[in-house]
């Protein structure tokens, strides 16, 4: 019997594989490994460019905050004055691309007002302060020479335009020159804040209505605090507290010219008033070491002490201690509040 041989036929089915499988892989892969190199690059990027934009705002005088995402910064500075230059520097910086720069508001600082101090001693006149033009010095000078002699007259006021005169007739200062006379003692003419004060010794009642009646030209605020004939102890210590401030060489204990001419005031004052005694009270700023600055101090008072003496003020009519930066008048945090708490003070002795 024949066998029956049955032949089976097995098909294999091939799979087709996309052939854009790989490449998406391979894209993916890459992406993923350049991604991973990429955010370690930008904060290079980043430190490098904040730490060449802080030198650079360094070197031009800017203490900054700066910080960088991307190439993208932002500088944050303690001042708005400091504003654009910060803007202009960081822009210049190589890499940048975008600075924005932070400042606080920029706040507007009135404009001060004029200040001027006139002394007249015994026929001799000391202008100090500073008025808003030349137009106003000159004027003020040329008046003081022309009632005491130019060889009488120490002009010493400064100009800065940006001073306010703010309704106050600076102009109208000599006329009070006038009033007062050759004859007035120690006399100062202060006018601070739209307010003058007179103060010192005059002849006569007639003298210090005079002056008076002058000073309500320049602002209607006055002050008449004029002693007739020898003052009292209070008034003494008022015109001895209205005088400008004693200034001595830097670091020194030498008088300047300016200094000088206001221990001639006070000696003017001591004479006309016989019976008063003085303590003279050196102090400093805290510049330097607490120990030089009592030495300074002490220093001083005795030259102003030994001056009052030269000039006729009998040595047992006063006294000198030095404080050195013990006792500050204002806290000793700027060079304006510095010049303030270097000073010599005079006390009546009661």
């Amino acid at each position: 019997m024949a066998g029956t041989t049955t032949t089976r036929t097995v098909r294999h089915e091939l799979r087709r594989v996309n052939p854009f499988v790989p490449i998406v892989v391979g894209v993916v892969g890459l992406a993923a490994l350049v991604g991973g190199m990429e955010v370690p690059f930008r904060h290079h990027v980043e430190n490098l460019l904040t730490d060449h934009t802080k030198v650079a705002l360094s070197n031009a005088g800017i203490d900054a905050d700066v910080s960088f995402t991307g190439r993208d910064g932002t500088v944050k500075v303690d001042s708005a004055d400091e504003k654009q230059k910060a803007e202009e520097v960081s822009r210049g910086v190589e890499g940048v691309r975008v600075v924005t720069v932070i400042a606080p508001p920029k706040v507007e600082v009135p404009p001060s007002p004029v200040a001027v101090k006139l002394l007249v001693d015994a026929g001799k006149v000391t202008l100090t302060g500073t008025v808003a033009d030349d137009a106003a010095k000159s004027g003020l000078a040329d008046a003081a020479k022309t009632a005491f002699g130019a060889e009488n007259v120490l002009d010493e006021v400064t100009v800065d335009a940006k001073r306010s005169s703010d309704g106050v007739k600076v102009a109208a200062l000599a006329p009070v020159l006038a009033a007062l006379g050759k004859d007035t003692k120690a006399g100062v003419v202060d006018l601070q804040g739209g307010t003058v004060t007179l103060t010192g010794t005059v002849a006569s009642q007639e003298v210090k209505d005079k002056a008076e009646l002058a000073a309500r030209e320049v602002t209607g605020i006055v002050r008449n605090e004029l002693a007739v004939g020898e003052a009292k102890a209070e008034q003494v210590q008022t015109q001895l507290v209205a005088l400008p401030t004693v200034e001595f060489e830097n670091n020194s204990a030498t008088l300047t010219q300016q200094g000088q001419a206001v221990v001639a005031n006070v000696t003017s004052i001591l004479k006309a008033n016989p019976s008063i005694r003085i303590s003279i009270e050196g102090h400093t700023d805290s510049t330097g070491t607490e120990a030089k600055n009592q030495t300074l101090s002490e220093a001083r008072a005795r030259t102003v002490l030994d001056t009052l003496i030269a000039q006729g003020i009998a040595a047992d009519r006063l006294t000198s201690k030095g404080f050195g930066e013990s006792r500050p008048k204002v806290p000793d945090t700027s060079d304006a509040a510095k010049a303030i708490n270097r000073r010599v003070e005079f006390i009546v002795q009661q």
